[in-house]
């Protein structure tokens, strides 16, 4: 774990310039467990992505056939290869998700934040960063590619 520049404790990539350099190099993200519902964070999220970058997105749910006009994938196995994967889980899947992100050759992992305790989150970014990935948790991505790719 690294400790932030607030004197908290942080998991992943918590470096603002690293997480800079992580959102330039990102051209296809795969948005996994995104939701058809407007109301749910993953669904404002995705939408973000297809309205505001230059990204092509891929939305993988295998219980969503459909959503924001696009057909989901069931797995990211079904997808072009992503440099980076939005993780909309529960935390209890975070470790198979991190496992199923290396498996495709994925480049990075983003956890969303303020959803599992720090010793969910910090296993999944070990694992992740195990597995050859980066991993970011706890980081607003909307913000992040707002400061940074805009």
């Amino acid at each position: 774990m690294k400790m932030r520049e607030d004197g908290g404790v942080g998991t992943g990539l918590v470096d603002d310039a690293a997480v800079g350099a992580l959102l330039a190099r990102v051209r296809r993200v795969a948005v996994l467990g995104v939701s058809d519902r407007f109301n749910r964070p993953s669904f404002r999220l995705a939408a973000y992505l297809l309205d505001r970058t230059a990204w092509t997105v891929d939305l993988v749910n295998p219980h969503v056939v459909e959503t924001l006009g696009r057909l989901c994938a069931p797995t990211l196995a079904d997808v072009p290869r992503p440099d980076l994967v939005v993780v909309f889980r529960a935390p209890e899947a975070w470790d198979a998700v991190v496992d199923e992100v290396a498996g495709v050759g994925g480049g990075a992992v983003w956890l969303p934040a303020e959803v599992a305790d720090g010793d969910t989150t910090a296993r999944a970014v070990a694992r992740a960063q195990h597995g050859g990935l980066e991993a970011v948790a706890d980081r607003d991505l909307r913000a992040d590619h707002k400061r940074w790719c805009t």
